[in-house]
């Protein structure tokens, strides 16, 4: 895309483990370096490794797809304060679960709730956040853009106030259990499964949240058609960049190129297809528009998306019939041609 901005790669796994060969400090700095390098831009505050740990040991895995991380991790006893950067493209949920021991999270320092296995805290990563572990804990996390989910303004605000444990209803342990067994199973995913459990457990958590915030929305009738109308909105903020791709789309989302693909699909159409429409539909409503009347067509074309003059003139006439020049000039335009190739181009 035009605009400057960090770009994870849409899927990769690594696995990131202590050295018994350097020192408990040298361990450490790996460790958080390796944050820093794959978890967004970390700011560090205050990390450090309790005292008493001689030789600081760690592992952790992690899954990055698009931008969601899945990460399973075990740690001896440490410190961490820090916080995810803001990000212009998007806001973040995290969720945390320990699988043995137990660690303690604080917030803006102020809540703070310890949690043992079989629970999870759901909270907002770019808040100020005090992570407190024991020797030898084990655990999954799980970041996502809460652009993913219905609502992410009122889930994000409640986020701040509430601080949910998860573990309470059989909604939100049946949840946890396959978080569980992904965090079991992890290490031995192909990179298709674990593309496909990164999707599965960002789509799962939508219910959860739903229910913890007591906020069953019904603006959408399904998750995915939500997700396709946030993939509009996507479209809309990027229609005037050429270079915008469905993988930049389905990134903002919050969602793999492959999962979003699939759901156009679904209605047969195609990510690419839909943006298409849509630069088609707003440079029609332009070329009519009085307010719009000092702009060449090659200027509502760039406004637009387009690169080329030639192309836009090609894929308007045989949308809507017409060159766009003549569709600026008349008041009255026979569309009867195109009408199959606009319903199939507009249609979500």
């Amino acid at each position: 895309m035009a605009e400057d901005r960090r770009r994870p790669p849409k899927f990769s796994t690594e696995t990131r483990k202590s050295d018994p060969r350097r020192t408990s400090d040298e361990n450490f700095a790996s460790f958080m370096g390796f944050l820093d390098e794959r978890f967004y831009d970390v700011d560090r505050h205050a990390c450090r490794v309790k005292k008493g740990v001689r030789s600081y040991t760690y592992s952790l895995h992690l899954v990055r797809c698009g931008v969601a991380r899945l990460a399973a991790f075990e740690t001896d006893a440490m410190t961490l304060r820090y916080s995810i950067r803001k990000n212009r493209y998007h806001s973040f949920i995290k969720l945390m679960m320990p699988t043995s021991g137990t660690f303690t999270i604080t917030v803006n320092g102020v809540r703070t709730v310890k949690l043992a296995p079989g629970e999870a805290l759901l909270f907002d990563p770019t808040e100020d956040i005090t992570y407190a572990a024991v020797k030898d804990t084990k655990g999954i996390s799980l970041l996502v853009a809460s652009n993913y989910f219905h609502a992410r303004t009122r889930f994000q605000a409640a986020l701040f106030k509430v601080l949910p444990i998860l573990g309470k209803t059989p909604r939100e342990r049946c949840f946890l259990s396959v978080l569980q067994a992904v965090h079991d199973y992890l290490g031995d995913m192909t990179p298709e499964e674990a593309e496909d459990y990164c999707d599965t457990l960002s789509a799962a958590l939508r219910p959860v949240l739903s229910e913890s915030f007591s906020g069953n929305d019904k603006s959408f009738a399904t998750h995915q058609d939500f997700l396709r109308a946030c993939a509009v909105d996507a479209m809309y903020k990027h229609i005037a960049d050429p270079e915008v791709r469905a993988d930049d789309i389905a990134r903002e989302v919050g969602v793999s190129s492959r999962y979003l693909s699939d759901l156009f699909r679904k209605t047969g159409s195609s990510v690419m297809n839909r943006l298409l429409a849509l630069r088609l539909e707003r440079a029609s409503t332009q070329l009519r528009d009085a307010a719009s009347k000092a702009f060449t067509i090659e200027e509502i074309a760039k406004n637009n998306g387009f690169a080329s003059l030639t192309h836009f003139g090609r894929v308007f006439k045989k949308t809507y019939g017409a060159t766009p020049s003549d569709w600026r000039s008349a008041e009255t335009v026979d569309t009867s041609f195109s009408k199959d190739r606009k319903l199939s181009l507009i249609h979500i």
